[in-house]
């Protein structure tokens, strides 16, 4: 994917990071590790922080073509947004797609940023990775290094067992192509352009803070966008809130009515979602 001397550019394509001591800390260590381990420079984004003057996000144009300039620079192998939370969206109508598909390269995102993952795959056709950066300098740094290893090496064929897949003939997916993210965010994209094509792949879905009634309702929309009469198959990783209200298994329920309705597989894993654990997975 790259290679030692090339460089990794930091943008948040969401909410802004925070000005303080801890937002500083962790971009600091993430460019320090990719140095150390991987031989990576790194290009930090004007807009990766906060403005200073307002503490507000920076404007939506501002960030589009901070990243369609990470995408121009031939130094930039790989883009990591290191951001969350709601906003990344209003960036869709500002980006050149064109610019994006003369320029591949992998972007990296989680959370929010699933719409900005999903969007550029649907556009331009360009393998995406579903992955939150920071968890590199979190509390499962070996697990995630290696996990980032195996992805410059392409060691990630078998998948059920890099993400620990239960379920029904995990197997046979060994090839599987993948769609999706967090549900609420990747519900942001329906109806628009950037849409993904779900036909033949299999459905990812993840979520922190929605709880079951919200989530249950999510999947609704999903069927009623014809989703699951085209997935090969969907794998759930945590929904953390629904976790926390002990309501997994009425959750899980729902999910496998869907799944015998529409005659698709369905698979879960602890090692997708917004804890540190979560590992990078290609999406298209």
């Amino acid at each position: 994917m790259w290679h030692p001397g090339d460089a990794i550019g930091f943008i948040s394509c969401s909410n802004g990071l925070t000005n303080n001591d801890r937002s500083l800390e962790i971009v600091s260590s993430l460019s320090r590790k990719l140095k150390h381990d991987f031989g990576l420079e790194t290009v930090t984004s004007d807009v990766l922080f906060l403005d200073k003057e307002t503490q507000q996000t920076e404007a939506p144009a501002s960030r589009a073509g901070a990243l369609l300039s990470l995408y121009s620079d031939a130094s930039v192998k790989a883009i990591f947004d290191l951001s969350g939370g709601d906003l990344a969206n209003e960036i869709l109508p500002y980006l050149d797609f064109e610019i994006i598909k003369k320029n591949p390269k992998p972007y990296f995102g989680y959370s929010d940023n699933t719409v900005i993952v999903n969007a550029i795959q649907a556009k331009t056709g360009i393998q995406n990775i579903l992955f939150n950066p920071k968890v590199l300098v979190g509390q499962e740094e070996g697990l995630q290094t290696q996990a980032l290893g195996d992805l410059f090496n392409r060691n990630d064929s078998d998948w059920t067992e890099t993400f620990e897949i239960g379920g029904n003939s995990a197997a046979e997916q060994s090839s599987a192509v993948f769609a999706g993210g967090n549900l609420r965010c990747l519900l942001k994209l329906a109806g628009t352009p950037y849409w993904p094509e779900l036909e033949s792949k299999v459905l990812v879905l993840e979520s922190a803070g929605g709880r079951y009634e919200a989530m249950c309702s999510g999947l609704a929309q999903l069927e009623q966008l014809g989703a699951f009469e085209k997935i090969n198959g969907m794998l759930i990783g945590q929904f953390t809130q629904i976790e926390l209200d002990g309501k997994t298994a009425v959750f899980l329920a729902v999910c496998r009515d869907y799944a015998s309705r529409y005659g698709f597989p369905l698979w879960e894993t602890a090692f997708i979602g917004h804890d540190n654990r979560s590992k990078p997975m290609r999406i298209g």
